[in-house]
């Protein structure tokens, strides 16, 4: 009987992560930092490299706050509340997203938004730290990596489809011949011209914003169970993890890896909007192959890592992690369609490092201490490419020719970061994990399992 209202819970939480993750990964497409309508709405108000790094890395440095998620739980029963209230605030603050267009000068304009996304991502931040540790509590080890990927597999799709309309309408300002017929039905013809682009987008963060309070909302149904509060105080819980050498080793990977990552990051989707002159609808094809490639390897990355390890899959991801950067090297404007395969690769690797991310760190701390655990990463290792990101802007290189091979400035990082990501390996080989299984047998048993043999391995790394 108690292991059937057990299922039972889990069965809800699933159904309720799902319907509210979705409202979620909608309001993060439109509205959060990373979001190609946010790079979009930069570029119209003339943003500089240095800025779209400043952009990239308040990302990044909003990581910060999530040990906060621990200081506001820690004398709570129920965490359900306090995720919810904080993460509200932080959608709600991008429903002023498109003040900026008021300021007298467009520089003013673009400060206000960092400001404003920077706060934003920080409240979310902290509620996200809450959110982990009350997933952790639900949901059992042994399924989630299982878990998170088939959420995270729904959600991709959701949110495709309305980034796909919406940058098609965001593309009609600029090239409206694009859809001349659909404009006249709507008898819109005065509406989409160039000058109205900017003010699209910010009806488009109030609208990402208010389905993200709305998906909050939803989230307040999801089970929780109550917990017995933590007799240590809190400045023990963040230390904690530190005394932990298992941990102080994925932390030095994963400040390693997120360094790594960061190096060029801000100029991805600039690069392909300013000089490759791909339109927003282009952007949108690329994350499409991407997405897609993400959604048909999650089931793989969830059973690989439940089977294998997420240390193993870490690897796989390391080495796929440099080769992609490097693709980015031979491109240019009207000849970009090596991208379509580039995104195919790092849609299946980032997959995979997104589960290892949210997971690892789960995997290897004691039962209990998992949020304090996630908080610390988190904050370090979002420090750590917070720096590298600022560090691109900053150390913008010139351009360079190699060979017979003239590299832009952006290409110069990506360059330079696919070197970085490979050496990510050899801090992740000291990483210990209790059920990981070395990468030799789990490619061997993924072998034998297509050609129909059966192998069994019982030797940990």
């Amino acid at each position: 009987m108690k292991e059937a209202r057990r299922k039972h819970k889990i069965r809800k939480l699933y159904k309720v992560s799902i319907i509210e993750g979705s409202f979620a990964q909608i309001y993060g497409n439109l509205a959060l930092i990373g979001s190609s309508f946010i790079t979009k709405f930069m570029v119209i108000l003339q943003a500089s490299p240095l800025q779209f790094s400043f952009l990239s890395a308040l990302g990044q440095l909003s990581g910060l706050w999530q040990p906060l998620g621990l200081a506001f739980s820690h004398r709570f029963e129920r965490r359900k509340w306090p995720c919810i209230w904080i993460t509200a605030l932080g959608r709600m603050l991008t429903v002023f997203l498109g003040l900026a267009l008021l300021f007298p000068s467009n520089q003013k304009g673009i400060w206000f938004a960092l400001s404003l996304l920077f706060v934003s991502a920080g409240l979310q931040s902290t509620g996200g730290n809450i959110w982990i540790a009350w997933i952790s509590d639900m949901i059992p080890v042994r399924i989630r990596g299982r878990f998170f990927s088939k959420r995270n597999q729904i959600h991709l799709i959701i949110g495709l489809v309305f980034s796909y309309v919406l940058s098609y309408h965001v593309d009609l300002f600029e090239s409206a011949e694009r859809g001349v017929k659909y404009i006249s039905m709507l008898k819109a013809q005065n509406f989409f011209i160039p000058q109205n682009q900017g003010m699209f987008l910010a009806f488009i963060f109030i609208f990402a914003s208010l389905l993200g309070v709305f998906g909050l909302w939803i989230l307040s149904l999801q089970p929780e169970r109550t917990r017995k509060l933590p007799e240590q105080s809190l400045k023990s819980l963040y230390r904690e993890p530190f005394k932990d050498k298992n941990f102080r080793l994925l932390l030095v990977f994963g400040s390693w890896w997120f360094f790594a990552t960061g190096v060029g990051s801000p100029f991805w989707t600039p690069f392909m909007l300013r000089n490759l002159e791909m339109g927003l609808f282009d952007v949108q094809i690329y994350s499409t192959l991407h997405m897609g490639a993400s959604l048909l390897s999650f089931s793989f990355w969830g059973r690989f890592i439940d089977k294998f390890g997420n240390k193993t899959a870490m690897k796989i991801c390391v080495l796929l992690g440099g080769i992609n950067p490097l693709l980015w090297l031979f491109v240019s404007p009207g000849s970009y369609h090596l991208l379509w395969l580039e995104a195919l690769g790092s849609g299946f690797m980032w997959a995979g490092s997104g589960i290892v991310t949210t997971n690892f760190v789960l995997s290897i701390a004691p039962k209990g201490s998992e949020q304090g655990y996630s908080g610390m990463y988190a904050a370090i290792t979002g420090t750590f490419m917070m720096i590298s990101t600022l560090g691109s802007g900053i150390f913008y290189p010139p351009a360079m020719t190699i060979g017979k091979k003239l590299l832009a400035p952006e290409q110069i990082t990506f360059l330079v970061g696919a070197f970085m990501r490979w050496a990510a390996i050899i801090p992740l080989i000291m990483v210990r994990e209790k059920h990981s299984v070395s990468l030799r047998k789990a490619l061997a048993f993924s072998m034998g399992g297509v050609l129909g043999l059966r192998n069994k391995f019982g030797k940990k790394d």
